[in-house]
C-alpha cells in the first residue's frame, strides 16, 4: 500500500495498492522454486552421468 501526495502537498488520505510492490515477493519465491528446481535437476543429472528423467 503506497499513499500519495495531492497537489496541494497534503498526503492523499486513498490508499492505492502498488501492485508491482505486493507481487514482488511471491514473485521472488516462485522465480527461487521454479530455478532452485531446475538447478538441483541439473546437478542430479551430472552427478548420476546422464539425462534420466
Amino acid at each position: 500500500m503506497t499513499r500519495y501526495r495531492t497537489t496541494d502537498g497534503k498526503e492523499d488520505m486513498k490508499q492505492k495498492v502498488h501492485w508491482f510492490g505486493a507481487a514482488a515477493i511471491p514473485l521472488a519465491f516462485m522465480n527461487g522454486l521454479f530455478f532452485g528446481g531446475y538447478a538441483l535437476r541439473k546437478i542430479r543429472q551430472y552427478w548420476e552421468g546422464g539425462p534420466m528423467d
